[in-house]
């Protein structure tokens, strides 16, 4: 059973290693102590109660007392005794003796006491009650967690998993205090810097790394650049924002479990300025351009939409859409960006938003007129026929701005009036006395 767990343990998840010689040893024993009744089959689940066993009421609560636990142990030994060799129920039942043994070691190292809650490394943990029918494994120590018996906690924060008798030896600082400090991706693709760098250790237990043994094998996590052990790095798979910002590479690579956690906790965050980062992207990406254009847009009804009352339930979902910051994107945007899910959802948006602010009194009444053709046609900020000038912000249409050499009428008076306002008095004596004289003549 040792050797099946380690198999499927997430440790040597598309590894070459499949279980220790320790474990096999202790898979032999195991076998020959139950007179072969337990097998490397792992299709069976801990949940999964035999038919006959249904009966037993074997199965005992998260909070079970020491002495609880002990009395189901020995019912468990008498029920194995008595079951038929290599049978279902036997396999159920050393199974299930082998949760109960070790939910009393948990037990017996925490003086019978459970701690509801503990705060460790940033993480704030709390004892899982109601579990989910699906396995777990713990972050520290890469083992199964039986959920049945043995009992476990979660991170609030993050999604830190672990045994309890591994809480109190937690290493890895809670991903979510790693994003909130950075605030932000990191962007560049794969910061490798070697072994030598890290001095031969992973980067979070420190444990040694060899090419030579295989049960040491490094592993590098394409986010951080860093080598982890086998504990510290299940080869979980995800994308990496530095590619999709550089290259749009939507390629999944292995991680980490801490670049893991820190990406799936900022996965919706909006971190990422494209604009600063690598404008050209939208040269190359038009779904991403149009998309960039339509934000630019609802950033200016917004502002419409703020101050009219009719409006107001428009304001969520542009609050959805593009957060506090309109100029930074987060991972979930641009995946759905590279999906086509999110230029419909804009597309909608635009249109309803647009509708509201021109058949509105209050909002139609802040738009502009063009100055150079007079027409009675309003302007606004957002439409693709106006343009604004960057200065005064008055708004023309395209074609008349052209018409006039891209010169602002606004702009010219302002600067006419600055000129005679700034003329030196004596100049303007002088030319008023000039003006006289020749007006006597």
């Amino acid at each position: 059973m040792a050797a099946a767990l380690a198999n499927d343990s997430p440790k040597y998840r598309n590894s070459l290693i499949c279980c220790s010689p320790r474990s096999a040893d202790v898979a032999s024993r195991s076998s020959s102590s139950t007179s072969g009744c337990v097998s490397a089959d792992e299709s069976i689940d801990s949940n999964y109660v035999p038919k006959s066993m249904s009966n037993k009421k074997l199965k005992i609560h998260s909070t079970a007392t020491r002495e609880e636990i002990e009395r189901a142990i020995n019912q468990c030994k008498e029920l194995v005794l008595s079951s038929p060799q290599c049978s279902d129920e036997r396999k159920w039942l050393v199974r299930y003796l082998v949760e109960l043994r070790l939910r009393l070691e948990d037990l017996k190292d925490s003086d019978g006491q459970l701690r509801a809650k503990v705060a460790i490394k940033g993480h704030h943990f709390e004892q899982q009650m109601n579990i989910a029918n699906r396995k777990q494994y713990c972050d520290h120590c890469s083992g199964i967690v039986w959920s049945i018996v043995q009992s476990s906690y979660i991170c609030t924060d993050c999604g830190y998993i672990c045994h309890y008798k591994c809480v109190d030896e937690v290493c890895r600082v809670c991903a979510h205090v790693v994003m909130t400090e950075k605030g932000q991706f990191e962007m560049n693709i794969c910061p490798e810097k070697g072994l030598a760098a890290q001095d031969y250790k992973c980067a979070e237990c420190s444990t040694a790394l060899t090419f030579k043994d295989a049960w040491n094998e490094p592993r590098l996590c394409d986010y951080t650049g860093m080598y982890f052990c086998a504990t510290c790095h299940w080869n979980d798979l995800s994308v990496i924002p530095a590619r999709v910002v550089h290259n749009w590479d939507w390629d999944k690579k292995y991680i980490s479990r801490l670049a893991y956690q820190m990406l799936t906790l900022s996965w919706s965050r909006p971190y990422i300025d494209i604009e600063s980062i690598n404008s050209k992207l939208f040269n190359f990406i038009a779904e991403l351009e149009w998309v960039h254009k339509m934000r630019k847009d609802l950033e200016w009804m917004r502002r419409y939409l703020c101050s009219c009352g009719e409006g107001s339930s428009l304001l969520s979902p542009l609050s959805v859409q593009l957060g506090d910051v309109n100029k930074k994107y987060s991972m979930a945007h641009l995946q759905a960006i590279n999906d086509g899910t999110l230029e419909s959802q804009l597309t909608e948006l635009t249109e309803e938003c647009r509708s509201h602010i021109t058949n509105c009194a209050l909002c139609s009444g802040k738009g502009y007129l063009c100055e150079i053709c007079s027409n009675n046609e309003v302007l606004y900020p957002f439409d693709n026929g106006a343009i604004m000038c960057e200065k005064c912000n008055s708004m023309y249409h395209r074609g008349c701005w052209l018409r006039k050499g891209q010169k602002c009428l606004k702009c010219l008076r302002l600067d006419e009036r600055r000129k005679i306002t700034s003329q030196p008095a004596d100049d303007i004596d002088s030319h008023l006395e000039y003006e006289i004289d020749k007006f006597v003549e």
